[in-house]
């Protein structure tokens, strides 16, 4: 896993002013995930991404590439 997904994921918090433990409580994503993810010590599974983009109000590609997704 790129270090792309936590970089986007850190970019759409810090957007929103919202926390990592925000993220994984509106989410249903653990704390320890999301930690993981952050320090790319495991990828996220497809149902984590799924969550955290939902939670986000952005789709999985915006997660996987960043920016604006040309759909």
């Amino acid at each position: 896993m790129s270090s792309a997904v936590a970089e986007n994921v850190q970019r759409l918090l810090k957007a929103r002013g919202w926390t990592v433990y925000r993220l994984a409580k509106e989410s249903g994503v653990s704390l320890t995930a999301l930690y993981n993810l952050g320090k790319h010590t495991s990828g996220p599974t497809a149902s984590t991404l799924v969550k955290i983009a939902k939670t986000l109000d952005v789709t999985v590609d915006e997660l996987l590439q960043g920016g604006e997704v040309d759909g």
